[in-house]
């Protein structure tokens, strides 16, 4: 059974020099179990440069897919030690990316939790950020 949820993103960019981006975000969502994987589903917002995308995240037991539709559709899958090819949608254009995931670590149950992601964005095989994710839900009653 859905249920409501506040999901809280925090999302970190380190390119090869000391700059750190950093995004926030909390909002309304949906959060389910199915199937042994759970899922989150919301709204991204202007804050986060996708308006008008819906984001999904899959966390399943050996992995986290996040895949956005709208305005600016993609597909990333996180999973330890391996590495995926995404087309990532830019406001300039389509990009291909490959994602080395580094880390991914998640404790969920019907009232929640937390999910955890450190990876490598690679574009023409050549490094150019290390990023993490993280990701807490709330389950409202």
């Amino acid at each position: 059974m859905k249920t409501d949820a506040i999901i809280s993103i925090k999302g970190l960019q380190q390119v090869d020099n000391p700059d750190t981006d950093e995004i926030s975000l909390t909002t309304e969502g949906r959060y389910y179990e199915k199937n042994g994987s759970y899922y989150l589903l919301y709204e991204e917002s202007e804050l986060t440069g996708f308006a008008d995308t819906r984001t999904t995240v899959k966390v399943s037991p050996s992995s986290v897919t996040v895949t956005r539709s709208g305005k600016f559709p993609s597909m990333m899958t996180f999973e330890k030690g391996q590495r995926h090819m995404a087309l990532y949608e830019t406001e300039y254009g389509p990009l291909t990316i490959c994602i080395a995931t580094k880390a991914v670590d998640w404790s969920l149950d019907e009232k929640g939790g937390t999910i955890d992601v450190c990876y490598d964005i690679e574009v023409q095989h050549a490094h150019m950020s290390t990023n993490s994710l993280s990701i807490e839900v709330k389950a409202v009653n």
